[in-house]
């Protein structure tokens, strides 16, 4: 089954937000067995809107619009598909009492804009929306499936999750695409590559398999188009086997965590406590490590270093010790991590030191040099790398060294 995406707004095509509802929803199409044909955006105009439907609502199975269902003059979405479905807009009196209880739980007014929004083609079938005043919406034309939905990401994603997947799944006879996802951090690309490259080339006929890098990790993905679930889940766990055997020190997790997931469990298990001393990254990882539900349990704080002043207040790193080499030195994150943890009075600590950019950078020290140190009361590892010119990259590869070289330590791998 073929599935084609639109998404409507102005605002995308002139760059003012980043479309991530296409992504979200080819991702969940595919795996329910759809092939993505295309990704398209159109502006808010009537005549493109119906002129890209026209245009590939022959050679498709399902498109999926979002976007233009909201309550200003510019939303035109709802009115244009009830001229292209030949319809007439209709109060719905499910949609106007969903909308009711969500003005109420907000504190708001029922207004006339809201009360609008409970007008839907008359032909066509209701998605309720309980997480804001838009209704989703399903056609269907020369069997063609047609799904509007409004473009706010999390109103769209638990609608699409929660009441289009399992309409889809009983309208389309699709067959199942497995994947499996193994999660890895310390490699390159092109390095993981070559380490993988004899397994590669000897790898099941059947699979499909994608690098999929980003500052974060770099996924693997296997995947298998099959009619029998319970065998391609076997083929997936003998490949997955063959992998850890060769790199498993850089595997973190499956499916899709993040360093900062991959943490929490070794030291919930452990009951072991964490903190961080950050400066280049300025409490981003923090920030990452807060972010996991339950982090309470094992993180106590951050000191945000951010200039020598804090650093030798604070976290009690010598003067002489930032004179002498610098506040981007391994002496400099050795001194922060034993301040930190005598401080916060953690089992590990994590301290990070660098040179963000654009400015800042030397011909010694050249922008993006961090020294990342990781450790005890008994041993500390410090470990300096150079990662870019480009700042916000250089605080996303810093934070995600730093986690990972945290996990590393605590397992017992090399640090690389």
């Amino acid at each position: 089954m073929k599935a084609d995406i639109i998404t409507i707004g102005d605002e995308i095509l002139i760059g003012q937000i980043t479309d991530t509802n296409s992504q979200y929803i080819a991702e969940k199409l595919n795996s329910a067995g759809f092939e993505i044909r295309q990704i398209t955006s159109v502006a808010d105009k009537k005549e493109q809107i119906i002129n890209i439907l026209n245009q590939i609502s022959e050679h498709t199975d399902l498109i999926v619009i979002t976007g233009g269902l909201g309550p200003t003059e510019d939303d035109i979405t709802k009115q244009t598909l009830a001229d292209y479905f030949k319809s007439r807009l209709v109060t719905n009196k499910e949609v106007l009492e969903d909308i009711k209880k969500f003005v109420k739980s907000k504190g708001f007014s029922l207004n006339e804009r809201n009360i609008k929004q409970s007008e839907v083609p008359e032909n066509c079938k209701i998605i309720r929306n309980k997480n804001g005043t838009a209704p989703g919406m399903w056609f269907e034309k020369n069997n063609t499936v047609f799904i509007s939905l409004p473009a706010v990401p999390f109103e769209m994603k638990e609608m699409f999750s929660f009441a289009v997947m399992p309409l889809l799944k009983d309208h389309f006879k699709t067959p199942d695409i497995v994947h499996q996802n193994i999660l890895t951090y310390g490699y390159p690309e092109s390095t993981l590559a070559e380490k993988l490259s004899d397994w590669e080339q000897n790898l099941h006929p059947e699979i499909n398999l994608a690098y999929l890098p980003s500052p974060e990790r770099i996924r693997l993905r296997m995947s298998i188009v099959c009619n029998k679930k319970e065998k391609a889940e076997d083929i997936l766990t003998g490949e997955t086997e063959k992998i850890k055997k060769i790199i498993g020190d850089s595997i973190f997790g499956y499916g899709d965590i993040f360093l900062q997931d991959a943490i929490s469990p070794i030291l919930k298990e452990a009951k072991k406590t964490l903190s961080t001393a950050e400066s280049c990254t300025g409490g981003n990882i923090a920030r990452l490590i807060t972010s996991v539900p339950g982090s309470s349990a094992y993180f106590k704080g951050s000191i945000i270093a951010y200039s020598d002043e804090i650093k030798t207040s604070i976290l009690k790193v010598p003067e002489k010790i930032i004179k002498k080499h610098g506040a981007v030195s391994k002496e400099t994150v050795e001194h922060m991590i034993k301040g930190q943890l005598e401080l916060l009075k953690t089992d590990y600590g994590i301290a990070v030191s660098g040179i963000a950019g654009p400015g800042g950078g030397t011909s010694e020290k050249p922008v993006g040099t961090t020294w990342i140190a990781v450790g005890n009361k008994d041993r500390i590892i410090a470990q300096k790398y150079t990662f870019g010119n480009r700042r916000l990259l250089n605080v996303r590869f810093a934070s995600a060294r730093a986690l990972d070289n945290l996990r590393r330590f605590i397992l017992g791998y090399d640090i690389v």
